[in-house]
């Protein structure tokens, strides 16, 4: 379909295209991906000269206006919250946010990360050499203290929403369903297999352990042929065991531990973040220490080692 003179975008299928200027400012180039909330894409900021990324609402599909339009709610929360935390490291800026089309579609402008998602790099490089997994779960943990700090709560640490940069460094994504620490989990929220038990409990308090159930599930993720309560229907009984069949991977016994009290099911049994990070410190690389032959691309044991600061 070919839009009216001025107007730079169409739509075919309900697939956004590149070529869309939204807001006369921002040049849709291309996809980048999607999830559960949204399509991300990278845009060109014709003002500021320099490249976003832009996170749409879903495409309306047969959702009422109504619906659609409570739909989009998960977009403007992000951008609300993405602006409250906004000081602290290791979480993408936003810059921006608005409408877009008939359908008032939801999106929001934020500092693109030049990187890659932990889906994919765990992919290439599974089972992860454990250096650069502890690494990774050292960057998350600097990141969640700090999240933590500000009394929120994450709500969904997974791999679709952490990200390497291509220097190593790690960026957290996706605070859209983040909730101040203590809010009753009325509405749910977080991803099977990362969100911990007390998630899918609607009288339970949240509370930031909720997110170190999730870096350890992500941890085990990184080493081990399976996540923690694989098989288990949710809520996960209170004797489940985390591997029913014995744990087949290569950890030492630290790690292990430490790894087995963050996916404990009772959240008081779990460290704090700040805990976990304490108790990482022996196993992280030094400064100026070499590059492991095995080091994996990007390699997040390259802040440690070099000396970066948290972006």
């Amino acid at each position: 379909m070919v839009e009216p003179a001025g107007v730079y975008f169409y739509i075919r299928s309900g697939v956004l295209l590149s070529g869309v200027l939204l807001g006369d400012r921002y040049k849709v180039l291309r996809k980048l991906g999607e999830g559960g909330e949204g399509e991300i894409y990278v845009a060109r900021d014709l003002e500021l000269r320099r490249n976003v990324a832009i996170k749409f609402q879903n495409p309306r599909a047969f959702e009422s206006t109504q619906s659609y339009a409570s739909y989009g709610k998960f977009i403007k929360q992000e951008y609300d919250r993405l602006g409250f935390v906004k000081s602290i490291q290791g979480i993408p800026q936003v810059f921006d946010n608005g409408t877009f089309g008939r359908n008032n579609r939801q999106y929001l402008v934020m500092e693109l990360v030049d990187g890659v998602t932990f889906t994919h790099w765990i992919s290439e490089h599974h089972p992860v050499p454990a250096e650069a997994a502890v690494s990774a779960v050292g960057q998350l943990c600097e990141i969640l203290v700090r999240l933590h700090a500000a009394r929120y709560v994450h709500r969904d640490v997974t791999p679709n929403n952490a990200m390497v940069q291509l220097d190593g460094r790690i960026r957290l994504l996706d605070v859209g369903i983040s909730v101040s620490t203590g809010t009753l989990n009325t509405d749910g929220g977080g991803s099977p297999g990362y969100a911990a038990p007390e998630q899918f409990d609607p009288t339970a308090k949240l509370t930031p352990q909720a997110d170190v159930f999730a870096i350890g599930a992500l941890l085990f993720k990184m080493l081990a042929p399976q996540l923690p309560y694989s098989g288990e229907e949710h809520p996960v009984r209170s004797d489940a065991v985390p591997f029913p069949q014995g744990l087949a991977v290569e950890m030492s016994d630290s790690l292990r531990s430490l790894a087995l009290a963050m996916i404990s099911l009772d959240p008081g049994e779990r460290p704090s973040a700040a805990e976990v990070l304490r108790d990482l410190q022996p196993m992280l690389p030094v400064f100026d220490s070499p590059a492991s032959p095995k080091a994996t691309c990007p390699d997040p044991t390259a802040p440690y080692r070099l000396g970066l600061s948290m972006p």
